[in-house]
């Protein structure tokens, strides 16, 4: 993990709860300061606690804990698709709620770091909510294989098309019956990935024995590795000190990941390959989410559509001003031409036949159909 890497609490404008609280009150603020978190969203959205259902104050008040890996500062900014989407939904659930739900954020990974750790968190109800990418699923469920595809889609409308759809219904009920005690709620964009390494990458032959770190997921594996890669799968708390210390020298993120942990100080060079997309998913412990109120369940689900709509704006809005960031900390990027691009999707298609037998024929040709390949 990075050197003077605190884990703290910081209020931001929401309920951010301190983890030293958290068995005596969950965390939660005082009236007072909620009051003035409740008038802060109230003025960044123009709306108010007139808009509430009616009947909520009929609602039994809860308090849901929220798990994040996510920095506070990148939250409080809401600048790129996962901060944007995270929050919004937080403030959605309350707003709509009337206030009866109040969610308590703890972020920078104070509650749970690592895909089992958290899976474990909300399958016990040590909290109530969280969120990771869907690549990072594969070790429990097959349920985001689809996401998963290198260069499958080439814009957010096409990746959109598929979570907003009949197959992102699916395989968020997929993901419910694998997975007991999980309750699926809204993926959220953070972007496509792109390669950073400490040496210049411009063609896929340049990734010819490179040791790059990808997320434990068969498919990424096996794109990376038909590009000439040594693939190895390192939790993305510890990533940044697997590269300072050479124990890969690449890795591949979405541009706001890039950015947000600093990977430019250690991987000085990024290549532009946009080979695959990548959502994280929020989640809940699913007898939490079963005890809530008709009232409070349509709360959420007009937050998972908030969320969406919010994450995806702020995905594509966050690609041109993160290039312009690492540029800026002296990162050197490189678009490939056409023809090198070619390279990367030729290589990387390989292991489409791999997709099917993960997905199984006929959910396979059903993606094929749905993204008109």
């Amino acid at each position: 993990m990075r050197k003077n890497m605190m884990k703290k609490a910081v209020a931001f404008g929401l309920s951010v709860a301190v983890a030293g609280s958290l068995a005596a009150c969950g965390g939660s603020k005082t009236a007072d300061t909620k009051a003035a978190d409740t008038q802060a969203a109230d003025a960044k959205t123009g709306e108010n606690k007139g808009d509430a259902p009616a009947d909520s104050s009929d609602d039994k008040p809860v308090t849901l804990r929220l798990a994040s890996s996510v920095s506070a500062k990148e939250l409080e900014d809401r600048n790129t698709g996962m901060s944007a989407g995270l929050m919004t939904w937080v403030d959605t659930v309350e707003k709509e709620s009337g206030g009866s739900i109040t969610v308590d954020v703890f972020p920078d990974g104070q509650l749970a770091s690592g895909t089992d750790a958290i899976v474990n968190g909300i399958q016990t109800g040590a909290f109530e909510v969280s969120h990771f990418n869907t690549g990072s699923w594969a070790e429990y469920s097959n349920a985001f294989a689809e996401l998963n595809v290198p260069y499958l889609f080439s814009s957010y409308d096409d990746a959109h098309k598929i979570l907003e759809g009949e197959i992102g219904q699916k395989m968020k009920d997929q993901l419910e019956q694998d997975v007991p005690g999980v309750k699926p709620l809204a993926y959220i964009s953070i972007g496509f990935r792109q390669m950073t390494a400490s040496k210049p990458i411009h063609t896929v032959a340049d990734m010819k024995g490179l040791k790059i770190r990808t997320m434990n997921d068969t498919l990424q594996i096996a794109a990376l590795e038909a590009m000439g890669c040594a693939v190895t799968s390192v939790p993305i708390s510890e990533l940044y000190s697997a590269l300072q210390t050479k124990m890969v020298d690449a890795q591949e993120n979405p541009l706001s990941t890039i950015y947000s942990q600093k990977f430019y100080e250690v991987n000085p060079y990024a290549c532009l390959t946009s080979h695959s997309y990548t959502s994280t998913f929020v989640f809940m412990n699913a007898d939490k989410y079963n005890s809530l109120s008709d009232n409070q369940k349509a709360a959420i689900d007009k937050a998972n559509e908030a969320a969406v709509k919010a994450s995806k704006e702020a995905a594509i809005k966050a690609d041109d001003e993160y290039k312009k960031l690492l540029e800026d900390e002296g990162m050197t990027i490189y678009q490939p031409t056409d023809e090198e691009l070619q390279g990367f999707k030729d290589a990387a298609s390989t292991t489409w036949e791999k997709a099917k037998e993960v997905m199984g024929e006929e959910r396979y040709n059903a993606l094929m159909e749905a993204v008109g390949v």
